[in-house]
């Protein structure tokens, strides 16, 4: 995805944020561009929805900026034009609350009123927004009758109502069953399909993985990663390739020699194993797409049956994640830690 700098929806510049003594996001920079998903991820505590809140201004950050576009412009958040600027954005920011006694149709309603949608196309707005997520025998019953996932929905649609440019999700997915999270899932990808510009955070990796063009990972405040899974993974060389081979006759070990003979150009020899517990065959290799092509390629031209061959990103993305956040979370030690007082005994 070629980028420019007229493509910026957001630009997050060297926010702040201090809670007393607690530093909760560190100089924090990003910029989000026109019609992408952007993964947000971090560890409980880790700044991600303090951001988001900033960027909501639900909180003001302790200093830095936020800038939005607007009618073609980059503009700097400020007291002045706030409303006008915020107009432009949707936010979910984490577990919405509603009245229990109000339906859908009037919770939708007021949001698009509030956010200044046409009045005379609200109506029709509205019943298209709850179609999207298959509750209109819902539309005018009480909130209060409803499950927790089914008020979740409610909260995802209510953050695009108004048919915004830019969309914040904070963990989107909360209390939502497998089938409601597939849903949401399909939901993002629709938004993208309307050109619509998500920032989404979420402790389900999987369902990042699936719908992000990039991944942005901020712990102890501080982001400490943010580009597409691809690269990530070429900067790690942290890809796994997983091989189900068809000759179940033939001893593992004799397919792992073989499998590790073919492709020795490519990759270690300690970078193939297998795991007799799901009869799987795992080569660890660079993540370049050239690589494995050239790997999957070497395996046929020498007689290897390959019965699936699959780079699962969701495992790749956990991997990423927990190389990235144990390397914060060393760094983050050594800075902290008290020099220790050595007593002379005389």
């Amino acid at each position: 995805m070629n980028m420019t700098s007229s493509d910026v929806l957001i630009r997050l510049k060297n926010l702040s944020m201090q809670f007393g003594s607690f530093k909760a996001i560190n100089n924090l920079s990003l910029d989000i561009h026109r019609g992408e998903i952007v993964g947000f991820l971090g560890p409980n505590g880790a700044g991600k929805s303090t951001t988001m809140k900033i960027m909501a201004n639900i909180l003001r950050s302790t200093s830095g900026e936020v800038w939005i576009r607007a009618n073609g412009e980059l503009e700097k958040m400020t007291s002045l034009n706030k409303d006008y600027l915020l107009d432009h954005l949707g936010f979910l920011i984490e577990n919405p609350y509603f009245y229990k006694n109000s339906t859908p149709r009037q919770i939708l309603t007021y949001f698009a009123k509030l956010k200044g949608y046409p009045r005379n196309l609200i109506h029709d707005r509205v019943v298209k927004v709850i179609r999207m997520v298959d509750m209109e025998e819902w539309i005018d019953k009480k909130l209060g009758t409803f499950s927790k996932g089914m008020r979740q929905k409610i909260g995802v649609v209510s953050a695009f109502v108004h048919d915004p440019d830019i969309i914040i999700f904070d963990e989107p997915h909360t209390g939502l069953d497998p089938k409601a999270r597939r849903e949401v899932r399909d939901l993002i990808l629709k938004l993208k399909e309307l050109k619509k510009t998500v920032f989404l955070s979420s402790h389900l990796l999987y369902e990042i993985s699936e719908v992000a063009d990039r991944i942005a990972i901020i712990s102890h405040g501080e982001l400490v990663t943010c580009d597409t899974l691809e690269n990530l993974e070429q900067m790690t060389r942290n890809s796994v390739i997983q091989l189900e081979i068809l000759e179940t006759s033939i001893e593992s070990t004799i397919i792992l020699k073989k499998i590790r003979d073919t492709i020795n150009s490519i990759v270690e020899e300690k970078d193939v194993s297998y795991d007799s517990d799901d009869n799987t065959y795992y080569i660890r290799f660079d993540g370049s797409p050239k690589n494995q092509l050239e790997i999957l390629k070497q395996l046929l031209l020498n007689n290897i049956d390959v019965l699936e061959f699959s780079v699962p990103k969701a495992g790749l993305l956990e991997d990423l994640y927990l190389k990235f956040v144990s390397e914060s979370d060393q760094k983050y030690r050594e800075l902290n830690m008290s020099p220790i007082k050595v007593e002379s005994k005389i």
